[in-house]
């Protein structure tokens, strides 16, 4: 058996294979490195990657995202550097690789082309962004719509984006429309909603907002707002804001 990583990545590959409960040297050819993974029944025994061996090497393989494979049945590793099963080192290398997809609040996500194939191995929560990506949305507005912070739509869209289910197109961070909520002191929208547009436009204090008129807010972050912009009392009187309204906010650059 072999093949490339197109369609398949090596983490659907090894397990397919500890499903079977191959025997056999799973070996990879990715930007000039290579790499052996050698299963016993299904079960990791051995792994090398260039210079790494054993968990160090195995996640390097199961991190490709590129490259070309081959599985050779009934080959013995020369030596033992690896003890459990796969799964348990599924469990790291998808944290690890969820640290490296980078999707910002603004970017647009798609269903990937094996979505659809794999609906029923996900949770709960996976599986409902996954159905309300549609033809395609913002994690801004997927937290809107599944009432979920955006902190943790981010995160579940690394996953998914590295187990390819989803794509992700960067965009550059633009307006966004925010519900209106009561606050304890001046104006507030989530940290990483204000991250992401300094990391594009530079460091900058105030934004702008826009419901029935425009108006100039000092803002700072705050964790867990997702889709609301907290103002204090005094501030949604002066402005004229009503809490549950929707305001167009985009930063003063």
């Amino acid at each position: 058996m072999e093949g490339d990583f197109r369609l398949l990545g090596p983490i659907d590959w090894l397990q397919l294979l500890a499903q079977g409960g191959k025997t056999g040297v799973f070996a990879v050819e990715a930007g000039g490195g290579r790499g052996e993974v050698y299963l016993e029944q299904g079960r990791p025994v051995h792994a090398v990657f260039g210079e790494k061996v054993g968990q160090e090497a195995l996640l390097e393989v199961l991190a490709l995202k590129e490259g070309r494979f081959r599985f050779l049945l009934a080959v013995r590793p020369p030596l033992s550097s690896l003890e459990g099963p796969l799964e348990a080192y599924l469990l790291q290398a998808i944290r690890l690789l969820d640290e490296r997809v980078e999707v910002g609040p603004f970017d647009l996500v798609r269903p990937g082309s094996r979505a659809q194939a794999v609906q029923s191995t996900l949770d709960p929560v996976e599986l409902s962004l996954l159905l309300a990506l549609g033809s395609g949305q913002s994690p801004l507005d997927l937290a809107s719509r599944l009432a979920l912070s955006l902190g943790e739509v981010l995160r579940r869209l690394g996953h998914l984006a590295r187990l390819r289910l989803v794509e992700v197109f960067p965009r550059v961070p633009r307006t966004a429309r925010l519900r209106v909520a009561l606050g304890r002191q001046g104006a507030q929208v989530d940290a990483l909603l204000l991250s992401s547009w300094r990391e594009h436009y530079g460091l900058f204090q105030r934004v702008r907002a826009k419901a029935q008129k425009e108006v100039l807010l000092l803002v700072e972050g705050a964790e867990g707002l997702g889709v609301e912009i907290r103002l204090a009392p005094e501030l949604l009187l002066f402005h004229g804001l009503q809490v549950g309204e929707e305001v167009l906010v985009w930063p003063e650059v």
